[in-house]
């Protein structure tokens, strides 16, 4: 299958490159719910049901997916359809006890503004956002929304453990209603799964087509992942 293009280049998807990197670190096979499956090798979804070659759209927004161990394994992942939409994507493996270099200098490069989107819970309030700052406020700098991608028990743990992340803003979604993916368990109500944030936080920053487009993706994802789940 081709891969689809933005402005006449090849669209990369960060979280698939992620993954092929780690499979050849890995020393053990990663075996998820339906091994036996015939997958799609990108999103993982079995062949019949595959739902690659979305169009990506181009925009000012960026996302980093900061991923747990092992997350991009698994076919339940929604941050992979995130960066099929998104032209700039960035995804790196979360680390306790070191930090990739790449991931330090994205979040210092002066044409992005990083924010991390996370609840505010016992987050101090010098780095609370309700929304996100204007351009001027901004400096001119492109957003970057930083996701921890994993369980909720995962995220909080990258969110408490990162050092590197201590000193950026934290923006809480508006909406905080309960999600829809029914994929995985939420340990609370307001705990909605990565690309629902996503959706939300797209057409709550003038982001709408792109929080539409990537919300039929999702519908598409969930119908077929749930299609072969046993």
């Amino acid at each position: 299958m081709l891969k689809p293009m933005c402005n006449g280049v090849e669209h990369i998807n960060s979280v698939q490159v992620l993954r092929t990197a780690q499979l050849k670190l890995s020393t053990r096979e990663f075996k998820a719910r339906g091994a036996s499956l015939k997958r799609c090798s990108a999103c993982l979804l079995g062949e019949s049901k595959c739902i690659c070659g979305s169009e990506p759209i181009p925009g000012e927004i960026g996302v980093c997916m900061l991923m747990y161990h092992a997350e991009y394994f698994k076919p339940s992942n929604t941050g992979q359809l995130i960066c099929d939409l998104v032209t700039d994507n960035f995804a790196f493996r979360w680390e306790r006890t070191e930090c990739d270099p790449k991931l330090i200098e994205l979040l210092d490069d002066p044409k992005w503004f990083p924010v991390i989107i996370f609840p505010h819970d016992n987050v101090e309030t010098s780095r609370q956002l309700s929304e996100l700052p204007n351009l001027e406020a901004r400096k001119g700098r492109r957003p970057l929304f930083v996701f921890l991608d994993g369980t909720w028990r995962q995220a909080k743990k990258m969110f408490i453990k990162s050092p590197y992340l201590q000193h950026l803003p934290v923006l809480q979604l508006n909406d905080a209603s309960r999600g829809d993916y029914q994929l995985r368990e939420a340990y609370h109500d307001h705990h909605l799964s990565t690309v629902e944030v996503a959706i939300a936080l797209f057409k709550e920053n003038e982001e709408v087509e792109l929080g539409e487009r990537l919300e039929a993706l999702f519908q598409r994802f969930r119908s077929g992942y749930q299609h072969f789940k046993r």
